[in-house]
């Protein structure tokens, strides 16, 4: 294994599926994207948006915002973050977030 892929291994008494991840991160030279600037924070936004659309959530959003703070060490850019409207880490319309 590489650092470019992941695999997942499982028993036969487990739920857990063998998978090849690869890193959708490292750009073709080798870059890691910026997460941090405004261009990257909406790319993983909408990474993340068609991710949960894939999953079958129609009601998870994701947006993206300044940090107000600025870091001496990090430069004088505007760094900028994503936020979502998850309640426990799901999306408001999975179903371990329906009220019974």
């Amino acid at each position: 294994m590489n650092g470019d892929e992941t695999n997942l291994t499982s028993n036969a008494q487990s739920d857990l599926v063998v998978a090849r991840v690869e890193r959708p991160d490292v750009r073709e030279a080798g870059t890691p994207i910026e997460y941090l600037s405004q261009r990257g924070a909406m790319q993983l936004a909408r990474r993340l948006q068609a991710h949960w659309s894939e999953k079958g959530s129609l009601a998870a959003r994701f947006w993206v915002v300044p940090i107000d703070e600025r870091f001496s060490k990090v430069g004088s850019y505007q760094l900028y973050r994503v936020e979502c409207n998850f309640v426990n880490g799901l999306p408001p319309d999975w179903p371990l977030n329906s009220k019974k």
